[in-house]
């Protein structure tokens, strides 16, 4: 008798251990499925934030594209400027990486360059294409496409950077230029960069009122310049890249 209940007992608790098991891996195997679901919405989330990035990133390009555009367009209606802010854009570009700028940042040098005259759009045809000297009233309007470049870009968060360095790339290393005085170093590397870049193309290239001059000559019109109203070391990188460009040519 007494090994019946014995045998039965041990049945009974085999009989729990089993349901215990049965339901321990049913569970594990609901975890798994979690876990699975939880792996697969992960990776739908990541895939969509590549996607989201891959949008927002061809959205800035087409934003860029069509500034751009614009500021080609503007170059274009004038046989004297037409080219001048793609020359502007490479040689800021070379000049930041050649100072050890990181790429991103010597991208954005280089972006600001291409739309430095963006501004332009808002100054009248019969300043911007006058032949002869501006009076003092057509400076003030001329000297407003900074500020107008800048506020053409400010809604652009990419372009936080650049829209600084568009303001403030008619600063001057003595706190001569414009529109806020800047002086130095306060003026971002970024607009000292632009800046001599396009004052090296503006006296390479034919304007209205003069002929083109020949590299020596900007070199020594730039050399003048240096420490004055162009930061020192920039001029004299800018001066060393297109010294080097000039040989090559000369080949």
């Amino acid at each position: 008798m007494a090994g019946s209940v014995a045998l039965s007992q041990a049945l009974s608790y085999a009989r729990d251990l089993k349901s215990l098991y049965e339901t321990s891996r049913a569970r594990e195997r609901e975890l798994e499925q979690t876990q699975e679901r939880l792996r697969n919405a992960y990776q739908q989330s990541l895939q969509y934030a590549i996607d989201l990035r891959k949008t927002y990133r061809r959205l800035q390009h087409a934003i860029f594209q069509s500034l751009l555009g614009l500021a080609n367009a503007l170059e274009a209606k004038d046989p004297y400027t037409r080219g001048h802010s793609e020359r502007v854009g490479a040689l800021a570009r070379q000049m930041a990486r050649a100072a050890g700028i990181p790429t991103a940042a010597a991208d954005m040098i280089a972006q600001a360059g291409l739309l430095h005259d963006l501004g332009k759009i808002a100054i009248p045809e019969g300043v911007l294409r006058k032949p002869g000297s501006l009076t003092d009233e057509e400076w003030a309007v001329m000297r407003r496409h900074p500020v107008v470049s800048a506020q053409i870009v400010a809604p652009l968060e990419f372009f936080a950077e650049g829209a600084v360095i568009l303001r403030h790339h008619h600063e001057r290393h003595d706190g001569s230029g414009y529109p806020d005085g800047l002086r130095g170093e306060t003026i971002p590397i970024g607009a000292r960069i632009v800046a001599i870049a396009d004052i090296y193309d503006a006296l390479t290239s034919d304007r209205p009122y003069r002929t083109r001059m020949s590299h020596a000559e900007a070199v020594r019109r730039l050399d003048e310049q240096a420490g004055r109203t162009l930061d020192p070391d920039l001029t004299a990188l800018c001066i060393r890249l297109t010294d080097d460009a000039a040989a090559e040519r000369a080949l």
